[in-house]
């Protein structure tokens, strides 16, 4: 990627969306909500991921994805920290082997603090739509003023 800091930050945070929807696979209802607003977290990370990849950004812009990015890794790090922090590991005794599964305690989270979590999240997946749409409008702008450059040439030939 040509945007300002590694792809390494953009694919840490990728991951991270994803093992924490996987970890949310058999959540409780309360949690069911954060899963989905994580998949839409996800996508849109995956969208800038591939949408940037071969689009340089000037230093405002690279700052200003910088800042979501972090933001983006922060919530989904506390977001981990509360999956694991209400999940324990449950063992099961087999002949061949003792097998571990994860399994969700009783919950006593309030509803305001996953509310919280969620606006976290839909705010930063606005805001990298926000970012993607400026850019994506840049680029437009760009390839529309070589058409017209070429268009000029053209009609100054003639």
């Amino acid at each position: 990627m040509s945007f300002g800091f590694s792809s390494g930050n953009f694919i840490a945070a990728i991951e991270l969306a994803n093992r924490i929807r996987k970890e949310f696979v058999n959540a409780p209802g309360q949690f069911k909500a954060i899963s989905d607003e994580v998949r839409g977290l996800s996508i849109t990370l995956q969208d800038i991921d591939i949408n940037l990849s071969d689009h340089e950004l000037n230093d405002q812009q690279q700052i200003r994805l910088q800042e979501i990015s972090s933001s983006c890794r922060n919530v989904l790090n506390e977001l981990e920290e509360t999956a694991r922090k209400y999940q324990v590991l449950e063992y099961k005794g087999g002949s061949l082997s003792i097998k571990a599964k994860r399994v969700w305690k009783r919950l006593n989270l309030e509803p305001e603090d996953i509310r919280k979590l969620r606006d976290r999240i839909t705010s930063n997946v606005l805001l990298l739509s926000t970012f993607l749409g400026e850019i994506s409008s840049q680029i437009i702008t760009e390839a529309k003023r070589g058409i017209d450059q070429l268009n000029q040439k053209q009609n100054d030939q003639e």
